[in-house]
């Protein structure tokens, strides 16, 4: 079976100027195979996935499928697209849902998601997990895309900032909605966590997907899609090993041979999702109206590192054996989308405009304010933060026959888009201190409570952010055959910026060279430029977090400062500058079999003044700056600056082959492979503020972020098996080794941590009990494999796995599923 793609080549046909037609076209139900066809738009000519210039990955909508149910959006790209890597954080609040993923070993600020073509909007959640590349921006949410409306999802993996927007520094996502008026589909899966010895059977879940399309009238269509899911809590922990009562004259306290040390109840969130999505057009003669639209919501509770009566967290006659607060959120997101179509004397025009908006109400509960006392709350509404995108497009795009009958795209167009990034603080209670001093008598007598709910994160009406900016953008797109085997294109773009960003060009050039009718070499240059994101120089908040400090795991207050404000400055911080890219490429693609493809490309990313939080700053001279500014001082305090240049090298090696055994089935196999390194080229001058702190800018530790913390390398193998009604699909994947690093403790790296490489399998079995009616069942992790466990001390109970696994730290899951079709 063939299916319709469309690469980075069809410029502003497709991708670039959000052009729904290929959409439409789309081939709802087609899976992947070695025969794929692109569709280059109005240069008439057909070229397959192997003779794109740049290297692109096609998800089907079966293989999203297979794996959406249970499953986030971006895990299921991590599956199967080998340089996009989602991280599988426990308890870091909200990233325990919205989770850090990129592409090629960069961020998700990095990559440009489209939905049919058009701009997505950005979370209004910022991504702030120890360890991300990408701390302190608002990436786009994937998994707030509903998966039964996907009919694919196509992947560059190129720098395409030139092509279609200042962010596209990593590659391109390319949500393809369905478009099939006369197709019906939905499923029901429920399934669970392997058995842990302390937890049980946990992360139980269940979800329904359901799409439909219809005709509207003769000329028209509509495709609908719902979904949701109910998932609760998985939960990896130990044992803490502190004294939870307070001592009786000088002895231990007997409540601590049965007291709960085992009160650390972070890892997976409990959650609730319902996504709906409509794709629409109408053909008005020669007028094509088209429409879409997404919404999301959904509620979240995860649980937090334990607090015990011994400590200045804990009112006893409130909670007198401790408590286990729980981060808690509720979210709102939608987008629509709204253009037309017209041919005018052979130009294609696309005129379209979208709006997009995240909201999010973050809290916490059974919890308390200990500065408060007996009359603390033990539930907050802390903050809520909005993230408002409205872009408007208008693009034309026309073939020319030149130098002889040789096909010229020309395409062209221009954007105009507005941007605002709001947060407000909610509750007084959460944040204010309310002097409360423990009383005579108390274990902890004449100490003040600590201010603040426990186990939230805080904004206070000093750190509401409240920014806006518009962004105009006008680009060219050329691409010409310039012989039978030479296909050369170039684009360039000028973005202007009306904050502090400024303006910037920038450019692309690529070309395939056919070599032999099986044999294909690719290239590509450009250049990117990304803008700070309104999160990084507006977001300031104060959170618990549990961090590795002096060699072992403790739980901390951490404040992140606003670049701007007056203890930032006194630090050393400075205005944001834009990071400024540069991508190289180098390919080759075969096809010498029928059925076969292989693909092999080689990159290089250099980006220059990247922009990440600073590592966690204390000091005595810290402590005295918070104080001089209204703080307890007891903060460790991070900032966002162009801290870092990086360069990240790599390779992908993607091979599909899809073959029939005669009367013993037919088989799809696909292997994949990356590597990627990145190395820090340049830090940048320590601020002469730290210095005089004895302090650093960008440490040890938060250097490793970048260059040691996820696996260099990863293998996908898969293979697809069937005959008749039944199917079986098998896939290993694994996943390099990767260490976090610690800082130095007495001029040593006492505290480094190594985690070896895992493979991870997957199985599915499935029997089509009618032509309309399928069962599955199967497993993730089958062998229900986990990371090593961390060798520094864990004395807060929290999980002895590595928390940043790519895999996850939770074992395996099995499921089954009833999907149909109607």
């Amino acid at each position: 079976m063939r299916r319709i793609l469309v690469t980075s080549s069809i410029l502003a046909l497709s991708i670039a100027s959000g052009n729904a037609a290929y959409a439409q076209a789309a081939d709802d139900t087609a899976a992947p195979g070695g025969s794929d066809i692109v569709v280059t738009g109005s240069r008439g000519q057909a070229r397959t996935v192997a003779t794109s210039p740049t290297p692109i990955d096609v998800i089907s909508g079966e293989q999203i499928a297979q794996l959406g149910g249970s499953m986030q959006l971006r895990d299921v790209l991590s599956q199967l697209v080998p340089s996009f890597q989602s991280q599988q954080v426990g308890s870091s609040s909200w990233n325990s849902v919205t989770r850090p993923a990129g592409l090629r070993g960069l961020s998700g600020v990095h990559v440009l998601v489209l939905v049919n073509g058009k701009r997505r909007h950005n979370s209004a959640l910022i991504d702030l997990n120890s360890g991300s590349t990408s701390m302190g921006g608002n990436p786009v949410d994937l998994d707030q895309i509903p998966a039964s409306a996907i009919a694919r999802i196509e992947v560059l993996r190129d720098g395409a900032a030139a092509q279609y927007g200042s962010d596209a520094i990593a590659g391109v996502i390319n949500v393809i909605l369905k478009s099939n008026p006369d197709a019906g589909s939905g499923s029901i899966e429920a399934g669970q966590r392997y058995k842990d010895s302390v937890n049980g059977s946990d992360g139980e879940t269940v979800s329904a997907q359901l799409s439909k399309g219809f005709h509207l009238g003769d000329n028209g269509s509509i495709v609908v899609s719902a979904e949701a899911k109910r998932q609760k809590a998985t939960v990896r922990n130990s044992d803490y090993t502190g004294t939870i009562y307070s001592k009786i004259n000088g002895a231990t306290n007997p409540r601590d041979a049965t007291g709960d040390k085992r009160r650390y109840q972070g890892g997976l969130p409990d959650l609730k999702s319902v996504n709906l999505a409509q794709n629409s057009e109408i053909q008005a003669g020669d007028l094509t109206l088209y429409s879409n639209a997404t919404f999301g919501y959904r509620e979240a509770r995860v649980g937090q590192a334990g607090r015990y009566p011994y400590s200045t967290s804990d009112i006893v006659e409130i909670y007198p054996d401790g408590f286990t607060p729980y981060y808690t959120m509720a979210e709102t997101d939608w987008q629509a989308t709204a253009g037309m179509k017209q041919t005018v004397d052979g130009w294609n025009l696309d005129l379209s405009t979208t709006y997009g908006r995240d909201y999010v109400r973050s809290g916490a509960d059974n919890t308390l304010n200990a500065s408060l006392g007996t009359s603390s709350p033990t539930s907050f509404d802390t903050f809520s933060a909005a993230f408002d995108q409205w872009t408007t497009n208008f693009d034309v795009t026309k073939g020319f026959e030149v130098l002889g009958g040789r096909n010229l795209q020309v395409s062209a167009g221009a954007e105009f888009r507005y941007e605002s990034y709001v947060t407000k603080s909610l509750d007084t209670a959460s944040w204010q201190n309310g002097g409360y001093v423990y009383p005579t008598g108390s274990a902890l007598a004449g100490q003040p409570g600590a201010i603040g709910a426990q186990g939230a994160t805080v904004i206070t009406p000093a750190d509401e952010a409240s920014a806006q900016r518009t962004i105009g953008a006008a680009y060219i797109d050329l691409a010409l055959d310039l012989t039978d085997r030479l296909l050369v294109t170039g684009a360039g773009r000028f973005e202007t910026y009306d904050d502090s960003s400024g303006s910037v060009w920038s450019g692309k050039v690529s070309a395939l060279w056919k070599a032999t009718d099986w044999l294909n070499f690719r290239g590509a240059f450009s250049n990117g430029f990304r803008a700070p994101s309104l999160s990084q120089q507006a977001y300031a908040q104060t959170a618990t977090q549990v961090s590795l400090v002096n060699g072992s795991y403790q739980l901390i207050e951490s404040k992140i400062l606003q670049t701007g404000s007056a203890i930032a400055q006194a630090l050393g911080g400075k205005d944001l500058k834009p990071e400024k890219s540069r991508n190289y490429s180098f390919g080759v693609t075969l096809t010498p079999l029928a059925g076969f493809t292989l693909t092999v490309d080689a990159y290089q990313i250099n980006i220059d003044d990247r922009i990440t939080l600073t590592g966690l700053l204390s000091s005595a001279g810290v402590r005295q700056i918070l104080r001089d500014n209204g703080f307890s001082g007891d903060q460790y305090v991070r900032f966002f600056a162009n801290a870092i240049d990086t360069r990240t090298r790599g390779i992908d090696a993607v091979a599909n082959y899809s073959f029939t055994l005669g009367d013993f089935g037919n088989v799809r196999a696909s292997a994949a492979y990356n590597y990627n390194k990145t190395k820090i080229t340049h830090i940048a001058d320590n601020p002469e503020e730290l210095a005089n702190l004895g302090l650093t800018l960008f440490d040890r530790q938060t250097q490793g972020y970048f260059t040691v913390f996820t696996p260099k390398d990863k293998i996908i193998l898969g293979l697809n098996w069937s005959k008749g009604p039944f199917s079986v699909n098998a896939k290993e994947t694994r996943y390099g080794s990767w260490k976090a690093l610690a800082n130095l403790v007495n001029g040593q790296p006492t505290a480094d941590q190594s985690y070896g490489a895992k493979w991870i399998t997957d199985v599915e079995v499935g029997f089509q009990v009618t032509e309309k009616l399928k069962l599955s069942g199967g497993a993730y992790n089958v062998f229900n494999t986990y990371p090593d466990k961390n060798t520094v001390p864990n004395t807060i109970g929290s999980s002895p796995y590595g928390s940043n696994s790519p895999f996850g730290a939770y074992g395996g899951y099995y499921y089954g599923r009833l999907s149909f079709d109607f």
